[in-house]
């Protein structure tokens, strides 16, 4: 297996869980909020590209993740993941996790979670077969923009801290296609920004000044996105292009700007009315 690959495989399919309900936070709290149902959220995702805070680490490999969420009307939320890398010698990988989403106010809204990864047993000669994450993250609608700060930290060993900032527009069609569909798109711009002790459990062979810059917090990425999406009923399909920008890459990662797009599709299914 190349260096960067078992990496790959470990921190990908985590930081597209992580994100899952802070993605889904609009919809699940806005059905909450009108209806009073919980919800059961099935969706599966086909992305042309793996990059994790902005890096491919050299490969050039597509994956497919499929998750399920189950969404409380009071906001606590278990999502359960499978993902697959289009690569020899990477199986599937499991995630399961834990959170709860509210709004401060009609405005600001927050989300937290705790989910947990687990590898296929040879990635241990990498340094770990399984992994976590804790996340936070607060959202103001301030007018203009729609932004979210997102705090992380990645449970490896030593541990790594992240802060994401996205800033995004919704836009949709006044008028309903077909009579029943609604489409909309919202152009997305994010903010990476974190330490990179990561790189240590990818196989690479570190200097000491080269594990020490892998402590510093640093900008990593920027991305810009333009999700478009389609509503028809219980389900939406959206198709994600987005361009990837890595900054302060290490000279031993083989890393890349690309562009990759996203498919994917969710279907929400209403499980029971609170009283």
């Amino acid at each position: 297996m190349t260096k960067g690959a078992a990496l790959l495989f470990l921190l990908n399919a985590l930081w597209i869980s992580s994100g899952y309900s802070q993605e889904q936070d609009s919809v699940k709290t806005d059905s909450a909020q009108q209806v009073s149902y919980d919800f059961l959220l099935v969706s599966g995702q086909y992305q042309t590209r793996t990059t994790f805070m902005g890096r491919d680490f050299g490969q050039r490999t597509p994956f497919f993740s499929t998750d399920v969420m189950y969404w409380h009307h009071s906001g606590l939320y278990l999502t359960a993941s499978l993902s697959k890398f289009f690569i020899e010698d990477l199986s599937w990988q499991k995630g399961f996790g834990l959170g709860f989403a509210g709004q401060f106010s009609k405005k600001a809204d927050f989300d937290f979670s705790v989910s947990e990864f687990w590898g296929a047993s040879y990635l241990n000669a990498s340094g770990t077969d399984n992994i976590g994450i804790v996340q936070g993250t607060v959202g103001l609608d301030w007018g203009l923009l729609y932004s979210t700060t997102q705090f992380q930290f990645l449970i490896n060993d030593p541990a790594d801290f992240f802060i994401v900032s996205n800033h995004s527009r919704y836009f949709e069609l006044d008028k309903r296609l077909w009579e029943k569909a609604i489409l909309s798109f919202e152009p997305r711009l994010s903010f990476f920004f974190g330490t990179s002790n990561y790189y240590q459990i990818g196989g690479y062979d570190l200097s000491r000044q080269e594990l020490l810059e892998t402590q510093k917090f640093k900008a990593q990425s920027v991305e810009m996105a333009v999700p478009f999406n389609l509503t028809l009923g219980s389900f939406e399909f959206q198709l994600e292009p987005k361009w990837v920008i890595p900054v302060n890459v290490p000279d031993y990662d083989t890393s890349t700007g690309n562009i990759q797009a996203a498919l994917k599709v969710t279907y929400a299914l209403p499980i029971e009315k609170s009283k």
